[in-house]
């Protein structure tokens, strides 16, 4: 899975597969610190490198976490993207996208 299958995910889950509401910058950078995320909770998944710094993946990079991981991603972009709304109606599922990423990532 890339970074970009990541975003086209995200882009059906949000409801806007033309990227008016969203930009794929936008997402991209929630994407990566999803990734820095992953990582800390996850510190196994940078099987062994654990000094390097802070990668900037770009759309056609690989997500580097394990395949069954790869999904999770996906909850946390969406969760980001949904917290900028800042709409009563969305913080709740907002919360539950965060939410399941942590607790998926720390199986």
């Amino acid at each position: 899975m890339t970074f970009q299958d990541v975003i086209n995910d995200v882009r059906v889950v949000l409801n806007d597969a033309e990227g008016v509401r969203y930009k794929t910058p936008e997402l991209l950078s929630y994407a990566n610190d999803g990734v820095q995320e992953g990582f800390r909770l996850r510190p196994d998944f940078r099987f062994g490198n654990y000094t390097a710094s802070a990668q900037t993946y770009v759309a056609g990079d690989s997500v580097p976490f394990p395949s069954a991981y790869q999904m999770l991603l996906t909850h946390y972009v969406c969760f980001r993207a949904e917290l900028r709304d800042d709409e009563y109606s969305q913080d709740g599922r907002a919360a539950a996208l965060l939410s399941r990423f942590q607790a998926e990532m720390t199986k």
